[in-house]
This record gives C-alpha cells, structure tokens and sequence, in this order.
C-alpha cells in the first residue's frame, strides 16, 4: 500500500515537473488580424454574446502579449491592455472596443 502511494505521488510529480507545451507564438500581424476578426464579429453580432466576449478578450489577450513582447503601436497596445485588465465586458462596451480597434489598425496589415 505504502508504495503504491509513493508511485503515485512520484507520478503526480513528475506531471507537475513536466514543461507544459508552449502554443506557437502569434506574429503581430496575426494578433492584429485576430482582433480584426473578433472586433468585425462583435459589431455584427456573428454568435451568442459569450462566443463574442471570448473572442474579443481573447484576440485582446494576444495584442497585449505581442505589446509585451515590444511589438506594435503604443495606442492598440494601451486599449488591449486596458480592456483585458477590465476583463470580460458586456457587448455595448465591446461595440466602443470594437470600433477603436478597427479604426487604429485601419492601415496594418
């Protein structure tokens, strides 16, 4: 009994030790398309609101990583990170979110 309580503490160990695989980086370009995409969705209203809220915080997730990381514009950078410190926020707000994204990455790729 005792032993296989030690195997199987060692084997919970050993999958905690174990690096967790890193998804892929996302250029700035595909994080700015990303919240292109979302920000495109939220207006039009392509999903259920909840859909539409984890798209949105997510893309804003991974401009703020990519601003964190020293790429893109101070402006984009500074609405992702303030929107993804305020959380998840109902649809009238994500519209503001939405439409100020569209309009700082009107001329990126």
């Amino acid at each position: 009994m005792a032993r296989r309580l030690l195997l199987t503490s060692l084997g919970w160990f050993a999958l905690l030790a174990t690096p967790a695989m890193a998804a892929p980086d996302t250029s700035w370009a595909e994080a700015v398309q990303q919240g292109r995409e979302a920000s495109q969705a939220v207006l039009g209203r392509t999903g259920t609101e909840t859909c539409l809220q984890g798209k949105m915080i997510n893309a804003l997730i991974e401009v703020s990583n990519r601003c964190d990381e020293g790429d893109g514009n101070p402006e984009l950078c500074e609405l992702a990170e303030a929107n993804v410190l305020s959380g998840v926020q109902p649809l009238s707000v994500l519209d503001q979110v939405s439409s100020d994204f569209l309009k700082l990455t009107s001329a990126q790729p």
